[in-house]
């Protein structure tokens, strides 16, 4: 569900942008409702989301070494 967003911030309007497939990751990750993030955690989110994206970004450089 998307709150009203009149007096959101930019990033909150950006984030209730995301697809809600990302939103729910997002969720899953950090809970819901967001909470206060270590620097360890916000490391690891970040390490994730990096680590899911090597393997189609490995799938695309190979299209271009053909």
């Amino acid at each position: 569900m998307i709150p009203d967003l009149t007096n959101a911030s930019d990033a909150t309007r950006e984030y209730y942008a995301l697809p809600e497939d990302i939103r729910s990751t997002v969720s899953a990750i950090i809970g819901n409702p967001p909470r206060p993030m270590s620097t360890m955690e916000i490391m690891l989110a970040i390490g994730q989301a990096i680590a899911e994206e090597r393997p189609p970004c490995a799938e695309l450089s190979g299209d271009d070494e053909e």
